[in-house]
């Protein structure tokens, strides 16, 4: 009887211990996506897109809009921003801004349909402007420009 009751005993204590293994194997942290987007184009909102995690995929994304397309479908990036800045120098002509804040999925087709998720972003754009007759030109495109987005966080689906 004491043999039956201490196999028992390693049979309950062995379930146990398969029942705990599989139980953190199925809670795996969340996966974390990093998103890049870089433009120099001075007249378009639309910026090469990088995402490198789960996705690792590229495609583009209107940082107006926050719309990506992406091979095999589309997402949608909610923003909501929390600090911003602007500076402009006369004497170099050189504008600066700065923004950072939180986004989230809001949405997505195709393979993307599923995907969710939330994270901080940051924004860095520069842009100079030509002179003319010793003053930065009013009301031109800039001549040169480069705006960097950088978001993160975890997502699912």
């Amino acid at each position: 009887m004491k043999i039956i009751a201490a196999a028992a005993s390693a049979l309950v204590l062995a379930i146990i211990g398969l029942t705990a293994a599989s139980a953190a194997a199925g809670t795996r942290p969340p996966a974390i996506e990093h998103f890049e987007a870089m433009s120099t184009n001075p007249v378009s909102a639309v910026a090469t897109l990088v995402a490198r995690g789960p996705l690792t995929i590229g495609g583009t994304v209107n940082l107006e809009t926050g719309h990506a397309v992406l091979p095999g479908g589309t997402l949608t990036l909610a923003h909501h921003q929390v600090h911003g800045s602007s500076t402009f120098s006369s004497r170099t002509c050189l504008a600066t801004l700065t923004s950072s804040g939180t986004y989230r999925i809001t949405g997505g087709t195709g393979r993307y349909r599923h995907v969710r998720g939330r994270g901080s972003y940051r924004l860095a754009a520069y842009a100079v402007v030509a002179k003319a007759h010793g003053k930065c030109a009013a009301n031109v495109a800039p001549y040169a420009q480069e705006t960097l987005l950088t978001a993160s966080g975890p997502i699912q689906g």
